[in-house]
């Protein structure tokens, strides 16, 4: 019984992280932003279809935002496999971000645990959690936070591989890279580096050693890494033939000046940009925070020195932290946090190391003060993120979004009453208009045919309802109470049963 008490702490553990990850998150942020509806509503027509908006069935790519945006498949699909288990809606949208976290969160527990200890797991899970940029990503259901588990999975394997030396682990790393490229766009630019470093990193574990034997071994390694990653890479010129500028844009990449090339990547290590102002965007950033949270910084510079004196896989993890967005300079990535995610798990690696650094000390009464000054500092710093994160962010940010939680009341309120008393549902032409994609995801969860379209003055036909952003209508019988600035009406004379 006892070997199950582990098992169960975990879970209770990882649930009680699900539930404070799922506190108000369809309040923070107070809306969807374009790129959550546009996932949404093409999660919702694939689940309930297997096409798409545009009418392919099940492509590998989706087109969305009116032919403007490429949607990722394995964030895409991923949603619509949340949505075909638990039906379409709000909610699940953007629960299944958490669900992805909660599996982030075990990963790193799980990696840090064999390459330090377990107790180090737990640190290191800690401070996973707290890293802001987690919180902001967790609310929203984007692609970004995709690469996390992904980029855990590859580095587990790389650590299997240099526990046990069995080839199949490199392949496994290989496959996680591979898919991890189609998670986000912004690992276009990753993946090349993080598969020329694991190739560098096999190299380096000839410790010296350059003879034939050992060269032939280190290209079979390299081989084998390979064969896991190159069928991601061999399918691009089919798929961007198919999909034209969905692998790399149509912009591509640029190359005007070393400057321009240099500062994309210097700014992605901007102390002001990673601890305090954060993203230039208002949705992936509260403002006043940092993707890192600024009391970890201390421990991420202990964890540096102390990683550039243990060498190996350290090392290693030092040049994935650093190297990671040297190719942002081709695509002018600046100040976008949300695109430097994949760099989080070498970062709290690295952090974690710092707090075993601080406990190595030889004044062990040192040691002590100095990690209680730790925790405080950590603490307050997380608290105040949270706090203002939840109840301040909603309110200085609400002009930038649809209030989608009250919106989506509105929509499901129509689908229940149409369908209760078999009318005709309809929405008010200009309103559903204004609400673009969100509007679009909102009627495919909550119906399985389109919405008819009504103009204000037009005769609503009989046995019909109506959604509309109009106080009063002539000839047409109010019911209920709005709901958001929605107003519902029937025919005149009409017996509706509200449910």
């Amino acid at each position: 019984m006892k070997k199950f008490i582990p098992l169960f702490i975990g879970i209770i553990s990882l649930t009680l992280i699900g539930v404070f990850f799922s506190y108000r998150i369809l309040e923070t942020p107070p809306g969807l932003i374009v790129d959550e509806a546009a996932f949404g509503y093409n999660a919702a027509l694939l689940a309930r279809t297997g096409h798409d908006e545009n009418g392919r069935f099940m492509p590998f790519f989706v087109l969305s935002l009116n032919g403007a945006d490429w949607r990722q498949p394995v964030s895409q699909y991923y949603i619509t496999a949340v949505f075909k288990i638990f039906g379409p809606s709000l909610l699940a949208l953007r629960l299944s971000t958490v669900a992805v976290l909660i599996v982030s969160t075990f990963l790193m527990y799980f990696w840090l645990s064999k390459l330090l200890s377990r107790q180090a797991g737990i640190i290191g899970a800690l401070i996973f959690i707290t890293t802001p940029l987690v919180m902001l990503q967790t609310h929203m259901a984007l692609d970004n936070i995709f690469p996390i588990p992904l980029t855990l999975l590859w580095l587990i394997s790389l650590w299997y591989y240099s526990d046990t030396k069995k080839i199949k682990y490199l392949v496994l790393g290989g496959i996680s890279l591979g898919i991890n490229f189609y998670t986000y766009k912004a690992m276009r630019a990753v993946v090349p580096v993080w598969c020329i470093l694991t190739v560098v990193y096999l190299f380096q574990g000839l410790h010296g050693k350059f003879g034939r034997k050992d060269l032939e071994g280190f290209v079979k390694k390299s081989i084998y890494f390979g064969l896991g990653v190159l069928p991601f890479f061999a399918i691009i010129p089919i798929l961007e033939k198919k999909y034209a500028g969905a692998v790399f844009n149509a912009h591509g990449f640029s190359w005007s000046s070393i400057y321009d090339f240099l500062y994309p990547y210097l700014s992605s290590f901007d102390i002001s940009f990673l601890f305090i102002k954060g993203d230039d965007l208002i949705w992936h950033s509260t403002g006043i925070h940092g993707m890192l949270l600024l009391a970890s910084m201390p421990l991420f510079l202990f964890g540096l020195y102390k990683a550039f004196q243990k060498r190996g896989m350290w090392t290693f993890l030092i040049t994935v932290m650093f190297l990671t967005p040297i190719l942002f300079g081709l695509v002018g990535s600046v100040h976008r946090a949300s695109r430097l995610m994949a760099f989080i798990p070498a970062y709290v690696a690295l952090a974690t190391l710092g707090v075993g650094e601080i406990t190595e000390l030889k004044h062990k009464v040192l040691s002590r003060v100095i990690l209680l000054v730790v925790v405080i500092l950590f603490s307050a710093n997380y608290f105040d993120f949270v706090k203002y994160y939840w109840y301040t962010y909603p309110v200085i940010s609400r002009t930038y979004f649809l209030p989608s939680n009250t919106v989506a009341e509105a929509y499901s309120y129509l689908a229940r009453v149409s369908e209760k008393n078999n009318l005709t549902p309809f929405i008010q032409n200009s309103a559903y208009d204004q609400e673009g994609y969100t509007g679009n995801f909102l009627e495919a969860a909550n119906f399985s045919s389109p919405l008819k379209s009504w103009k204000p003055g037009d005769i609503l036909p009989s046995k019909s309802i109506v959604m509309a952003k109009l106080a009063h209508q002539p000839k047409l019988k109010t019911i209920d109470t709005p709901i958001y600035e929605y107003h519902f009406f029937v025919n005149e004379g009409e017996d509706i049963i509200n449910p």
